[in-house]
């Protein structure tokens, strides 16, 4: 792309090595009660507390209802915040502490009747995700589209950031879920000792981020029509369902984060009854998020064989083999691993450049409408991640419960196995069909170019 005069107008936007590196840490930090929510928290919730998987279910997919409705809520609380410390940075000092305590609490279900523990868990579970959690990651996520304007500096700090992303998961469904099986009194059957390691966990999480925001600055000046004035909401909402690539993002989050809820949730009901052993659970997601780690640096030298379309394209059908391939010998530990192995490759192009294209769109939306409203797109475009989760872990406990699967049983019936498995290998394959169909609309890496061109010469005549 042609950026003649571009390179002058971002030079002083350039961001260090430290400040990528430590954004990265935000990304472990928010990564870690993410993981628990989806790969653990079900779990959970049926085999240590025996709470009805179907409750649970219906639980979580209201709830997520409400996590993506939160998110649209909050994009426009951020474009809405002035601080010393910027629009969307500052939620990361602001957040960081109840994060802590909002995870905490989502473990300490009391053992009182299912009413209230439906009760107890359905406010715990809203307080941490849709309102904690959501004024904690999206400023976070937001925060990068203030930090530079440059696509290629974008790139290496998302690169960068999606390359450190599995070490968060690796910590919980590796480490995490081996500590708790030797911990004292039942191990990781006993609710106390999942209390005091989230507590340990969401203290490190809690921490990571305010190194975070310590760490990094917002550089990026605002020139759109209402520069330093906060957008009106009667403005910013209609430009935001204008930006027809924010409408396919939205709806490639709903599969792909649909994806994760069942490959998270599900690969722990799999490696416990499928394989027989919970812990495998660490065998396959390091596999499948630890060759992440490398793949995503690697992509930073690869990604301009292709457009990010089509990298996304690949990477679901890398999904849907990593699924197929159990097929081969379902019970197989090392089938399984391979598997993971296949599926994180799939997820390394869709995670290491999803977010540069949520910034691509952010411009797209400020060329389309005059406006720039970062924290709306990216929040309605990761509200289709919580959409996604919330109709996951829905369809996940409704098809568990209507399959006879009951937790506090020590063997399942046949037709609950058969469920499991189902899930875990055409579930994801299904979902990995929508995500490829999405992408076959979204043609804005060939009209970037001229529309960052004349977005350029706009904003120069401003300043």
């Amino acid at each position: 792309m042609d950026l003649n005069g571009y390179g002058k107008l971002i030079k002083k936007d350039r961001v260090s090595g430290f400040e990528k590196f430590a954004f990265g840490c935000g990304e472990i930090s928010t990564n870690i009660v993410f993981t628990i929510a989806t790969s653990l928290l079900v779990t959970f919730y049926t085999d240590v507390v025996h709470v009805n998987a179907a409750i649970i279910g219906l639980i979580i997919g209201i709830s997520q209802v409400f996590n993506g409705i939160s998110d649209i809520a909050a994009g426009f609380i951020i474009d809405r915040t002035r601080s010393k410390y910027g629009r969307a940075r500052v939620w990361m000092l602001r957040m960081s502490i109840p994060y802590a305590i909002a995870a905490i609490l989502m473990m300490t279900v009391p053992q009182v009747g299912e009413m209230a523990q439906a009760i107890y868990i359905f406010i715990t579970y809203n307080l941490m995700l849709t309102v904690v959690y959501t004024m904690f990651q999206l400023p976070f996520a937001t925060t990068m589209t203030y930090m530079t304007r440059d696509q290629k500096e974008r790139a290496d700090i998302n690169i960068i950031r999606m390359a450190m992303s599995p070490i968060g998961n690796i910590l919980i469904t590796l480490v995490f879920t081996r500590i708790l099986k030797y911990m004292p009194n039942g191990g990781d059957t006993n609710q106390q000792n999942w209390i005091i390691l989230t507590a340990i966990y969401a203290i490190g999480a809690a921490a990571l981020m305010l190194f975070c925001f310590a760490s990094v600055r917002e550089r990026v000046e605002v020139l759109d029509d209402f520069g330093e004035e906060k957008v009106p909401l009667k403005i910013a909402l209609p430009a935001l369902f204008k930006n027809k690539y924010f409408i396919m993002l939205f709806l490639f989050f709903v599969s792909f984060a649909m994806y994760q809820t069942f490959s998270g949730t599900v690969t722990t009901y799999y490696c416990k009854w499928i394989i027989g052993d919970m812990s495998i659970i660490g065998n396959v997601n390091t596999a499948c998020y630890g060759i992440t780690i490398i793949a995503t640096l690697l992509l930073g030298k690869v990604m301009h064989w292709t457009t990010k379309r089509n990298w996304c394209i690949i990477g679901a059908l890398m999904i849907i083999a990593g699924s197929l391939i159990v097929l081969v010998a379902p019970s197989s530990v090392a089938v399984v691993t391979v598997g993971g192995l296949l599926r994180g490759l799939g997820m390394t192009p869709i995670l290491g450049l999803i977010f540069t294209m949520i910034a691509d769109a952010i411009e797209y939306g400020q060329w389309k409408t005059g406006v720039r409203t970062a924290g709306a797109i990216q929040a309605a475009s990761t509200s289709g991640q919580k959409f996604g989760q919330g109709i996951g872990n829905a369809l996940i406990g409704a098809i568990m419960a209507a399959s006879g699967y009951n937790g506090a049983l020590a063997v399942q019936s046949e037709s609950a196995l058969a469920t499991i498995s189902n899930m875990f290998i055409w579930g994801v394959s299904i979902l990995g069909v929508i995500m490829i169909l999405v992408m076959l609309f979204y043609k804005l890496d060939k009209e970037y170019p001229q529309i960052i061109k004349e977005l350029m010469e706009r904003e120069r005549a401003k300043s």
